[in-house]
């Protein structure tokens, strides 16, 4: 179960001290919910419905976390999207805003507290802090600046972009460093004790080295940055597992980075050449593929090559597939558990 404790454990293994149990993390959410019979129009809103659900899967997993979660556009809504809410999918743009400056000019960052659904958001981190203490990570969300572009103007439109007008695209990271800076505060506020500061359309499979450098490092170190002096830790996440990708992350002034799965956290730690706290990575797809046998074999392989020298986490490298197995969560959770002394 959920520990007193954990929050001291998660920052030694960040700072790299011995902790007296590894925090075990893994990215339920949709799982979760799936699970727990709660549908994606409910988890928007309802807040007594999926707090409750994700207590009950911290009770029933183990998870060492709790992680607000309900789709990627909550703070994005204020913006001027119109958004496509569905009973059983995940909140989507009917269209993406176009990317022009004047757009960008109407921009205005929007009140956490009274904007659309962003104080939904902030209620259901308070009752789940409320209702865990410090006996489970509270967690919430943002985006980071490049994958906040591609959330609101579309994939297609950032990419071009780069190439076309570069400019516009660093004015725009520039407000969305402001934008997510401030929801991040007021999830500080609200009781999260953790940030994912998630940026998939960051990582190797989308943009060069190069444009990474260039447009994405720098806007999610200065979100990274405003949150520093606020009570909490940040993780960046990119599902990266390319190495040169993963060496510049390491640099980012965040408390720890999430991995993708399919490498080794263990030569990475070994090649990185600094001391970044990692996190991650075990695969979604054996989790949900394969029998529980392999699943606690290859979480306690994970745990043993992982933990020498300090500084991991126990984590899914992505989020588990609402077609997982429940039995398969349990035995990784717990044999990860065993081996660890949790």
């Amino acid at each position: 179960m959920a520990y007193r404790g954990v929050l001291d454990d998660v920052t030694a293994c960040i700072e790299f001290r011995a902790p007296s149990r590894l925090p075990m993390f893994a990215l339920g959410l949709e799982f979760d919910l799936h699970s727990a019979g709660v549908t994606c129009a409910q988890s928007r809103t309802d807040v007594d419905r999926t707090v409750q659900c994700t207590i009950e899967a911290v009770g029933r997993f183990d998870y060492d976390w709790a992680m607000v979660f309900p789709d990627d556009y909550v703070e994005f809504e204020p913006l001027g999207l119109e958004m496509n809410h569905q009973e059983d999918v995940p909140a989507m743009p009917r269209a993406y805003l176009p990317m022009t400056r004047d757009v960008l000019r109407r921009f205005r960052l929007p009140d956490a507290k009274r904007a659309m659904r962003m104080p939904i958001h902030l209620e259901m981190i308070r009752e789940l802090k409320e209702a865990l203490g410090d006996t489970a990570c509270i967690a919430g969300r943002i985006a980071a600046p490049f994958s906040a572009l591609a959330l609101v103007y579309g994939i297609d439109a950032l990419l071009i972009g780069l190439l076309e007008d570069p400019d516009l695209v660093r004015d725009n990271a520039r407000f969305f460093i402001d934008h997510q800076a401030a929801f991040g505060a007021a999830q500080f506020e609200a009781g999260a004790d953790l940030l994912w500061l998630g940026d998939c359309v960051a990582a190797s499979n989308f943009i060069s080295l190069d444009h990474y450098a260039a447009f994405a490092f720098k806007p999610a170190a200065h979100v990274a940055d405003a949150l520093a002096p606020l009570p909490g830790h940040v993780v960046y996440h990119a599902a990266e597992t390319a190495l040169p990708y993963l060496k510049l992350e390491a640099q980012l002034p965040v408390s720890a980075v999430n991995v993708g799965e399919g490498v080794s956290i263990a030569s990475v730690k070994k090649a990185l050449g600094t001391r970044r706290c990692l996190m991650g990575n075990f695969d979604p797809m054996l989790l949900r593929d394969g029998s529980p046998e392999e699943v606690a074999h290859a979480a306690k392989t994970m745990i043993e090559e992982n933990t020498p020298g300090g500084g991991y986490i126990f984590n899914t490298g992505e989020g588990i597939m609402t077609t997982t197995p429940a039995e398969n969560v349990e035995a990784m959770m717990r044999a990860a558990k065993s081996v660890a002394g949790g």
